[in-house]
């Protein structure tokens, strides 16, 4: 029998993208069928032109000369103490729990550690038994659970009360500099107590509108002419296939003086109007499981994802 021989490279612009994105396709559809949307050439290109991509290394191995799995690991610098995660990782189904598995999760590490990194955090899947078990073996422990919820938008309550008080403007951050700015300082301001939180700048409040392929209705609420709260819905253009199409609640935030006043709901209701009016049959929204402010309670149904 031949020797198996496992090397690890980094990317090559140019030339492994579309490695990247079947590798992506297979090993993430595997887990979220029926809810999956691949990933699109429109996607990498986005990512390689945000401020996170200058500071990431995507890591491909290669089997007997064939690729079999890559990883992007990203090192966060603004932190008080920098902190690496694992932003994708992914191998051919087949070869979960093996050493090209291991080998890849090894070099990201060493990696993030010698750029600085004071801690590495990553995330998978409540199903991905393989996949947790390996970051159990390289010591990662779970600090963190969140969860994907879903609502069908005819079954919301009719009785839900609002605030008669906000008034709700249409923002377009791409366009209105204002707006930008508006929005990243409410999402400062409001996301202090979340876990992990530190400061967006402009550049990356911007850049989570510029990916092609996707459509955002962007809603500011303003109480006595104070910008006190804003919500992002999101649809993609790709095709849904068999199953419903969905709408994503991409971020909601209320400042914390302004909270249990209703803006939420409102905000909340608002954006589900205007996704069903994109076709969208199920909306979703992640919160995290020990979120401070606590979680919109018309949503219903979830599926765990851990953060180690």
């Amino acid at each position: 029998m031949p020797e198996i021989s496992i090397s690890i490279r980094s990317f090559v612009e140019g030339q492994d993208e579309r490695t990247w994105i079947e590798l992506f396709n297979t090993f993430y559809g595997h887990y979220y069928r029926p809810d999956f949307e691949p990933f699109d050439r429109r996607d990498v290109e986005w990512f390689k032109r945000t401020p996170w991509w200058r500071e990431s290394r995507l890591f491909t191995a290669d089997l007997s000369e064939k690729p079999a799995g890559f990883i992007l690991s990203s090192i966060d610098k603004a932190c008080k103490s920098p902190k690496g995660y694992i932003w994708q990782f992914a191998v051919k189904p087949e070869l979960e729990g093996s050493e090209v598995d291991k080998r890849l999760l090894k070099h990201a590490i060493t990696w993030l550690l010698s750029a600085g990194a004071k801690a590495v955090q990553a995330s998978a899947g409540d199903n991905m038994e393989k996949r947790i078990s390996l970051y159990r073996l390289m010591k990662f422990k779970l600090i963190r659970s969140y969860s994907t919820m879903r609502l069908k938008p005819e079954e919301i309550p009719n009785n839900i009360r609002t605030c008669r008080e906000v008034e709700l403007r249409i923002a377009n951050p791409l366009k209105d500099n204002e707006d930008l700015k508006v929005l990243s300082s409410i999402h400062n301001k409001a996301s202090q107590e979340h876990f992990d939180f530190r400061p967006e700048t402009l550049e990356e409040t911007r850049a989570w509108f510029e990916g092609e392929g996707y459509e955002d209705y962007v809603v500011i609420a303003w109480f006595n002419d104070i910008p006190v709260g804003y919500v992002i819905a999101t649809i993609s253009d790709k095709p849904s296939g068999n199953r419903p199409k969905r709408g994503f609640i991409s971020s909601i935030r209320v400042l914390k003086p302004y909270r249990r006043r209703k803006i939420g709901a409102i905000l909340i209701l608002e954006s589900v109007k205007w996704l069903t009016s994109k076709g969208a049959k199920l909306i979703e929204l992640s919160v995290d499981d020990k979120n401070p402010t606590g979680s919109p309670c018309v949503l219903y149904d979830y599926r765990l994802q851990n953060c180690f």
